[in-house]
C-alpha cells in the first residue's frame, strides 16, 4: 500500500520536544516557549513529518490553526523540515572535575579575548533577535571539530573563563549570555562546544549550558537531570 507523505511540516524556525506530561515547541524567531497538552499534541501524529509522538484521534482544529498562524508549522516543505527532536546524551561529568583548585596562569591575551566576548555576548543579547543568535552559533557549531579538542586544554580554559568570569558577571546572570560569552571566549582557542538549550515541566523552566561529549562546562550534570533537549548548536 502506497504511504502518503504527512501535509504538514515543522516549521524551519521551530524546535520542539517531548516532556513527562507536554509537548514544547521553540519559535526562534522569538525566543519564546510554547507547551502543547501531551494528548493534545498526539493528534498532530501523522500530519506533521516525523511529529515525536504517535497519532492519537484528530487535533483540535484550533490547535492545529493556531500553530500555522504561528508559523511552528506549514504546509510548505521549502520552509519546512523535519519534526525529529535533537538527539544528544546529558553531561554525566562537570569538565573542571580533578582540576586545581588554584588560580591557573592568567595572560593578557586570556583577559583581552574574556572582556571581547563578554561585550559580544552582551551586544548580541541587546541588539540582535535571538533568531540571529541562533544562525550564527549553528554555523559556528557546523564548522568546527569537536573530535579534535584536547580534553586538558577545555578544562584549563574552562578554568580560566570561571576564574575571570566576576569581572564582568553577577551570580543572578542569566545562563544565555554565560554560555554565549564562554563560547565565543573558547573560540579563540579553536574550541567550539554544543551548545544546547533544554526545558522540564511541573513546574516549566528552560535552560541552556555548554557540553562536550559527556563533559558539561557551565553547570553540573546534577542540576540538568530533569531536563530533555530542545535544540542542539
Amino acid at each position: 500500500m502506497e504511504q502518503h507523505a504527512a501535509p504538514y511540516f515543522l516549521s524551519r524556525q521551530a524546535h520542539v520536544c517531548v516532556t513527562g506530561d507536554a509537548m514544547v515547541i521553540l519559535d526562534q524567531a522569538s525566543g519564546r516557549y510554547l507547551s502543547i497538552d501531551r494528548r493534545g499534541a498526539a493528534g498532530l501524529g501523522g500530519l506533521v513529518l516525523d511529529w515525536p509522538l504517535a497519532p492519537e484521534g484528530a487535533p483540535p482544529p484550533r490547535m492545529l490553526q493556531s500553530l500555522l498562524d504561528r508559523r511552528l508549522i506549514t504546509r510548505d516543505p521549502q520552509r519546512g523540515k523535519s519534526a525529529a527532536s535533537p538527539v544528544i546524551e546529558l553531561p554525566r561529568y562537570w569538565v573542571r572535575e580533578g582540576e586545581p583548585r588554584g588560580c591557573p596562569q592568567i595572560t593578557a591575551a586570556d583577559v583581552g579575548r574574556f572582556l571581547a566576548s563578554v561585550a559580544h555576548a552582551a551586544c548580541s543579547r541587546t541588539f540582535l533577535p535571538f533568531r540571529y543568535t541562533v544562525a550564527a552559533e549553528s554555523r559556528r557549531g557546523q564548522v568546527s571539530a569537536p573530535g579534535a579538542v584536547d580534553s586538558e586544554e577545555l578544562a584549563f580554559r574552562v578554568r580560566v573563563f570561571d576564574w575571570l568570569r566576576p569581572i564582568a558577571f553577577r551570580k543572578t546572570d542569566e545562563c544565555f549570555l554565560y554560555c554565549l560569552a564562554m563560547r565565543e571566549f573558547l573560540s579563540w582557542y579553536g574550541i567550539v562546544p554544543a551548545w544546547v538549550f533544554a526545558v522540564r515541566t511541573q513546574p516549566f523552566a528552560a535552560h541552556c549550558w555548554l557540553q562536550h561529549g559527556d563533559q558539561v562546562l557551565t553547570d553540573i550534570p546534577f542540576n540538568l537531570r530533569r531536563m530533555v533537549p530542545i535544540l542542539v548548536l
